[in-house]
């Protein structure tokens, strides 16, 4: 993943740590921009963001999905530290 793309999906995950939905969705709107091959990690924090809006939370298994969809040690580092 390019740096520039990296930057704003650590941002977007650190978000949904905070439930900031707007945050996270214009953080993965902007490394989706700089690299489009992150689709999978795109699709995971859309769906955490509907599960915000819907039950106030992400799920377990959301996380689960965000940590599969990570290609780097540091983002998956900042997955499992934003749990919540």
């Amino acid at each position: 993943m390019e740096q520039k793309a990296q930057a704003h999906a650590e941002e977007a995950i650190r978000a949904l740590g905070r439930r900031d939905v707007p945050l996270a969705r214009t953080s993965i709107a902007l490394a989706f921009e700089a690299d489009q091959n992150i689709d999978p990690l795109a699709d995971a924090v859309y769906l955490a963001c509907a599960e915000i809006e819907g039950d106030g939370g992400v799920s377990g298994s959301t996380w689960n999905a965000l940590a599969d969809a990570v290609d780097s040690a540091e983002l998956f580092s900042v997955v499992e530290a934003s749990r919540s």
